[in-house]
């Protein structure tokens, strides 16, 4: 039965830990895997990667315009080629977008949910995506690549107003749904985050934070 998924977000510890691999694709991987293809599009996301919904195994969803919906199972990428600055944003990480740097093509590999094995390569939007999801696999997100003196925009303002060095948010969260998914326990979260302190190996302990 497919359901919409509550997606957790930045900076919940969660997010920083590396998922497993799949050994076996059953019912329950599939299900879970469509249940992560609604939520993705119920979000207006273009891709969603397991832990983001609280599951630490390899699988992520994607779905770029012009091409049919994925559940890729145990992705890797296999190959990488060039490099272009892009502006990323992230469904752990509302209201904001930044400056990256992305592959221009990849070749990646994955098993469907039929268990087949599948080779692709990916150019743009969709190798993007695809690098993007698989860092979430990692425990990376998309906030390490920035550079230094580069900003984290916030949606719908101008740029120079927020910069990536100091930023604040305010995180809504429903606090019996935070309660039951080991989520933030505060309805309304206001921080300051110094996010260079921010990396894949450090936990919330290692962050500058004032709550």
């Amino acid at each position: 039965m497919l359901s919409i998924l509550p997606i957790r977000i930045f900076p919940d510890p969660f997010l920083r830990k590396k998922s497993k691999e799949i050994t076996e694709i059953n019912k329950d991987i599939i299900d879970f895997g469509h249940s992560m293809l609604e939520t993705m599009q119920t979000a207006r996301g273009v891709g969603l990667a397991a832990p983001q919904v609280g599951k630490l195994i390899r699988m992520i969803t994607i779905q770029v315009p012009e091409k049919a919906p994925m559940i890729m199972i145990n992705p890797n990428l296999t190959n990488q080629e060039g490099l272009r600055r892009v502006e990323e944003g992230c469904l752990s990480v509302p209201g904001f977008t930044g400056i990256v740097e992305r592959s221009i093509k990849i070749d990646a590999q994955y098993l469907d949910e039929n268990k087949n094995k599948i080779q692709l390569s990916a150019e743009e939007l969709l190798a993007q995506a695809i690098e993007h999801e698989i860092d979430h696999l990692n425990g990376i997100m998309y906030l390490d690549h920035l550079k230094s003196h580069q900003e984290l925009h916030k949606t719908g303002i101008t740029p120079n107003e927020v910069h990536w060095h100091d930023v604040g948010y305010k995180i809504h969260v429903n606090k019996q749904e935070a309660l039951k998914n080991d989520l933030i326990t505060e309805e309304v979260i206001e921080k300051k985050i110094e996010l260079s302190k921010i990396k894949s190996d450090s936990s919330l302990d290692d962050a500058s934070l004032e709550i």
